[in-house]
């Protein structure tokens, strides 16, 4: 059974989000879609932005 902001499969957070940024993303997420789930995918895509921008920073080894 789920107790507090944790549970086998999530952590419940808060943060401020600026108005017009939160404007913005109703303006454009999907009607069937929630806000939590927006905000996920958008997390996990930045995610993975950031973990290929990094991987081509960093210098590949030379065979030897």
């Amino acid at each position: 059974m789920a107790t507090g902001m944790l549970n086998n499969k999530s952590k419940q957070t808060t943060t401020r989000i600026p108005l017009d940024t939160l404007d913005e993303l109703k303006q454009v997420k999907e009607d069937s879609e929630s806000t939590a789930g927006f905000i996920v995918t958008a997390i996990k895509g930045e995610i993975k932005r950031r973990q290929r921008e990094k991987s081509h920073t960093v210098p590949a080894k030379r065979g030897a």
